[in-house]
């Protein structure tokens, strides 16, 4: 029989400040002030020593020492709150020293402090907490532990904390879990999981889980498995559900499966169980989950896939404990078994009883975490005695048993007990014991009855209850009329024979409608099977399609990748051909530098700089097109700035006095429209520069603004001189004035100059893909 689930949940967590964080704690504390950080670390440090480990009576004297500080300081400095945690942790401490009566007292007063200042929420909190803290070794020390907890579950409700009252009810549906009271924690846990469907709570997979637990220790199965369900699908359906816990939801219910033997269902949430564990490093899930898809693969009769999985996986976690060795162990005994490989199981007894005898030595301590320990150990121990089963060595067998009938059974599940007694039936069989077997074949029985037909049996219960009614009133009923019955003796008997004949004629029948059915429902069933060939056809024709489409998807993912590698490449050939352009200009300009120098002539020189000029403009575009992510558009507002510093400087605006007022939108242009516009600003913006100031100075203002949809609007300003008074745009033959018209055509837009004050220059333009920057 399989092994049932390991269900490794902690009922509470211990606030433990770690053994190897004591020592900084500690010198954190001698540095920090009397604040309530201070007060912080105190009550870590007493916590600490409170529930160390093998703690001796020095530790609990340094608890002691902690929380009197803590105390101390708190109501030194009036911090209130840390003074509520002073006043919990007093408690626990009582708790610990098994002083019952003083933990009580202290969370009485600190719960009738919080009713008398009319404060239900940390009234009720108060109970809560000191009914989780509260031992529950005994009937007596449990049933205190419920009034608590129903103490504070009543003040919840009462004051509409329909939450926090869910979450009570939860503890004790747990309390009574703990307590083995699994009738009323089944009620509890409905109870709550209907509340936390309302509240939309996100603790509905744990209320499912604790309830599955339950129906796995009533052993009712069944019910167990669709609890599971509930929980995976609870847990998949919350978003931001904890990846830790997932693991044993998705592990318990695989165990659930197999015990139904759906083996590839269970194979499906051991995988995602292992793959969880994995990712976290978790090695004792890790090695729970692979020994159970090594069992799910040696029952499907996959035995190279199991011996391929065994070993890629045994090496995953190379440091195991025993139980972990215990668990890799088995699932090979069980595979050779399997396989019938006799000989290769016999070599493998002297090293499994040796790792199994270890194991079963530490089942106390282990039993004090896990109350499955006991079921681990004899479904992982149980393929030794399927071996000498097998290879039919009886003595051996009954010596096996005779150490799984020494376990203490108060601690078996069901199925562990049909275990041990599935092998002492074919010990008994084997001997001749008959008596003995068929003893033990009605126990089994009675278990597999128990475990699918639960709610029938209850439906029989109640009918025997009330056939034993019927038949009391019937006695009654004879007794008082008994004469009459003795009177009419013989007409009885002629009407009893007058019912058996109509009995035999009822009896054939009755036969003869059976016959018809039973022939109907061969007929059906064959129907069923040509049915279920035609569905089978189908769902492999749906798997090949599905495959076709997983690759088809692959194939498409390839080409995506394949593009952006493409559009990436793209992009640095872009950039570096803009960046080539730019070293090509700056040697150009260089050059013409150079040729400069050799010049006499003034015009010509001024010719060879606006030239240099010009280049820088188209040369500005370049540099600042590799060296952004963008190299297909440039910020307007940037470039036209870059120019403006790039002029200024070239002719000395600063000591000229000539100042720069720039009003730009942030928009983006095309390298076909930037450079066009990048040698009109520099054309009229040189000209202002060189013609229209005197020594005073002066201002030029430039405003590039996107004046309607698609559209800017490009102007360059100046307060100085103006345009001679007989100055004619047609008229004129410049080459600056050449090119900024030319360029404004180039541009599809209109250029337009004239006078006052000062000189303006009004390019319009549409703008191609603009793109407006998203303001930072």
């Amino acid at each position: 029989m399989k092994r049932l689930a390991i269900c490794i949940f902690l009922i509470s967590y211990a606030f433990v400040a770690g053994a190897q964080n004591v020592v900084k704690l500690l010198e954190k504390l001698n540095k920090t002030r009397k604040d309530t950080n201070r007060i912080n670390m105190q009550l870590q440090l007493a916590r600490h020593y409170l529930y160390k480990p093998g703690r001796p009576h020095t530790d609990m004297d340094s608890a002691v020492y902690y929380i009197t500080q803590a105390e101390m300081l708190s109501k030194t400095i009036h911090a209130t709150a840390h003074l509520d945690s002073v006043v919990f942790i007093k408690g626990e401490l009582a708790i610990e020293q098994n002083n019952l009566s003083l933990a009580n007292q202290i969370f009485t007063e600190a719960a009738n402090h919080y009713q008398a200042h009319r404060q239900p929420l940390k009234e009720a909190n108060v109970w809560r907490y000191y009914a989780n803290h509260m031992p529950a070794s005994d009937k007596a020390k449990t049933d205190n532990k419920l009034k608590i907890h129903n103490k504070a579950y009543e003040i919840y409700l009462k004051n509409g904390f329909k939450l926090q009252a869910a979450n009570e009810q939860f503890d004790i549906a747990l309390t009574y879990q703990n307590a083995n009271q699994f009738d009323k924690a089944e009620q509890n846990y409905i109870l709550v999981i209907r509340q936390f469907e309302l509240l939309k709570s996100s603790r509905i997979a744990e209320a499912y889980y604790n309830l599955a637990d339950t129906y796995y220790r009533k052993g009712e199965m069944p019910k167990e498995l669709l609890a599971r369900i509930n929980c995976v699908n609870a847990y998949d359906a919350n978003p931001k559900h904890d990846t830790y816990w997932g693991q044993y939801y998705y592990f318990t219910l695989g165990v659930a499966y197999y015990n139904k033997r759906q083996f590839e269902q269970a194979l499906v949430y051991h995988q995602k169980c292992v793959d969880i564990a994995g990712k976290l490093n978790d090695y004792e899930m890790y090695n729970l989950g692979v020994h159970e898809i090594l069992t799910c693969y040696i029952n499907l009769k996959k035995y190279p896939t199991a011996i391929a999985y065994l070993k890629k996986t045994y090496q995953k976690f190379p440091k195991k404990t025993v139980i972990e060795e215990s668990m890799f162990l088995s699932a090979e005994m069980k595979l050779y078994n399997h396989m019938k490989n006799n000989a290769r199981a016999e070599k493998m007894i002297p090293r499994f009883k040796k790792t199994f005898l270890l194991v079963r030595d530490g089942i106390p301590d282990e039993s004090k975490k896990n109350y499955n320990a006991m079921d681990n150990f004899i479904a992982t121990y149980d393929p030794l005695p399927k071996h000498y089963l097998l290879t039919k060595q009886w003595t051996k067998l009954a010596d096996e048993l005779k150490i799984l009938e020494a376990l203490p059974t108060d601690k078996m599940s069901v199925l562990s007990k049909m275990t041990i007694y599935q092998h002492r039936f074919k010990v008994d069989s084997a001997k001749g014991e008959f008596l003995a077997a068929l003893k033990g074949f009605q126990r089994i029985k009675i278990i597999k009855d128990s475990l699918t037909n639960i709610a029938t049996s209850k439906q029989i219960s109640e009918l025997e209850t009330k056939y034993l009614s019927v038949q009391k009133d019937k006695k009654i009923q004879e007794l008082n009329n008994q004469s009459a019955i003795q009177k009419n003796n013989l007409e009885k008997i002629h009407q009893q024979r007058n019912i058996t004949l109509a009995g035999v004629l009822v009896g054939f029948l009755l036969a003869g409608i059976l016959y018809f059915a039973y022939r109907s429902k061969q007929r059906s069933n064959f129907k069923l099977k040509n049915k279920q060939e035609e569905i089978n056809i189908q769902n492999t024709s749906l798997s090949f399609l599905l495959n076709e489409k997983e690759k088809l998807l692959q194939d498409k993912d390839n080409l995506l990748e394949r593009q952006q590698d493409l559009l990436t490449e793209k992009e640095w050939l872009l950039r570096e051909v803009h960046h080539r352009v730019k070293n090509n200009l700056q040697i150009v300009m260089s050059l013409l530098y150079t040729q400069s120098a050799y010049l006499q002539n003034t015009d010509a020189r001024d010719a060879i700089r606006d030239s240099q000029n010009r280049v820088q403009a188209i040369s500005i575009i370049h540099q600042k097109l590799y060296s952004k992510s963008n190299v297909a558009t440039i910020v307007m507002a940037d470039y036209i700035t870059d120019l403006v510093r790039y002029l200024y400087t070239c002719y000395d605006c600063g000591n000229r006095k000539i100042r720069f007022q720039e009003n730009l939108d942030q928009v983006n242009l095309d390298i076909s429209q930037a450079v066009p516009m990048g040698l009109i600003l520099n054309e009229a913006i040189t000209n202002c520069i060189k013609y229209a100031f005197d020594k005073t100075g002066g201002e030029i203002l430039i405003n590039a603004k996107l004046s309607a949809p698609e559209t800017i609007t490009l102007l360059i300003s100046d307060n100085g001189k103006g345009l001679p008074t007989n100055f004619d745009l047609t008229e004129t033959s410049s080459l600056g004035m050449e090119m900024m018209k030319a360029l404004s055509k180039q541009l599809g837009g209109t250029f337009e100059i004239k006078n006052g004050p000062g000189v303006n220059v009004l390019v319009i333009f549409k703008v191609e893909r603009q793109i407006r920057r998203l303001s930072s």
